[in-house]
């Protein structure tokens, strides 16, 4: 009997009038959805009313990954703009080499296949963005100039939902930016004090002009909590002493 270890599924969003085609190792009523990095992410009890799945296809798992091809093949000669599998690849292995039926083109047709070499070659994924940032920038353009307003409510609806997550990546973005650009930063903070210096000044003139009494508050504060923290370690001193 053949083995039917795995699929190949077609998502419809109908509310922005695209697809989404992928194939999966499993059976279709797993637990798995897809793997865009563009689509709007959902868990299989957590479908919105405007998603609509069709399996197309079931067999072995390089069965399901040829058709895949195929069939993206296919869309990227007709209508390639009205699918999400547009992405940002990088290079395959050299074990598999530009004729893997993987990789056509420049362009990963297969996410996961994708996404498996990016986590396993961090360094070689790296080294490519380092060497090919114009190639990358250019095609993340091209996306954003054709679907930019697609891309901007499907952020809009993310942050919506993950506010926290989204404000701890960017924390996490900007601590480890300027980690590894301390003193870059710092030179681009004195150049800009030498330039403007008299705009700064003038700026610190008319911030305490209009908060003179709330930084009296503020000071007067100060000294109360240093005074406290002064009687507390005589205090401390004479206990232990």
């Amino acid at each position: 009997m053949r083995n039917k270890d795995a699929f190949v599924y077609l998502w419809f969003d109908t509310k922005n009038r695209m697809f989404y085609l992928g194939s999966h190792k499993g059976t279709p009523d797993d637990s798995y959805t897809h793997s865009s990095s563009i689509m709007e992410k959902f868990t299989k009890t957590s479908i919105p009313s405007y998603m609509r799945r069709r399996i197309l296809a079931t067999g072995t798992v390089e069965e399901m990954i040829e058709l895949e091809n195929k069939l993206l093949d296919n869309r990227k000669e007709k209508c390639w703009d009205k699918y999400y599998n547009v992405t940002v690849a990088f290079p395959p292995p050299p074990l598999y080499g530009e004729d893997h039926p993987n990789w056509k083109g420049g362009i990963s047709l297969h996410p996961e296949y994708a996404r498996e070499w990016r986590e396993k070659n961090p360094e070689y994924a790296r080294k490519y963005r380092e060497k090919n940032p114009e190639k990358l920038r250019e095609r993340q353009r091209e996306y954003y100039a054709k679907n930019a307003e697609k891309v901007r409510e499907r952020q809009r609806e993310y942050y919506a939902k993950n506010a926290e997550k989204a404000r701890e990546k960017k924390r996490e973005r900007q601590r480890e930016y300027y980690a590894k650009n301390a003193e870059k930063l710092r030179e681009k903070k004195r150049e800009y004090r030498e330039k403007n210096r008299e705009k700064i000044l003038q700026s610190k003139r008319e911030y305490y002009a209009k908060n003179a009494e709330k930084l009296r508050e503020k000071k007067r504060e100060y000294r109360a909590k240093k005074k406290a923290e002064k009687v507390n370690s005589v205090n401390l001193r004479r206990f232990m002493g």
